[in-house]
């Protein structure tokens, strides 16, 4: 598991979550997939697969009435 099984889509999330200041800044999926020019379900599925195959290297978590998300 890792990079390699990640597709475009999910590494465009990625890219945008790295570049992002989502722990300082509340996660919405609305803004991230117009930005990205994808459906909200296709960021949610990126979502889920970061987490499954970097879990390592992607943070998810709630905090001050919001999603954070952080990668490196």
């Amino acid at each position: 598991m890792g990079f390699d099984n990640l597709s475009e889509i999910d590494k465009k999330v990625y890219e945008y979550i790295k570049t992002g200041d989502f722990q300082k800044n509340k996660w919405s999926t609305p803004v991230a997939a117009k930005k990205l020019g994808l459906k909200e379900d296709e960021v949610y599925s990126a979502l889920v697969n970061l987490a499954k195959h970097i879990k390592d290297n992607i943070w998810i978590y709630y905090e001050d009435g919001g999603i954070r998300v952080v990668a490196e």
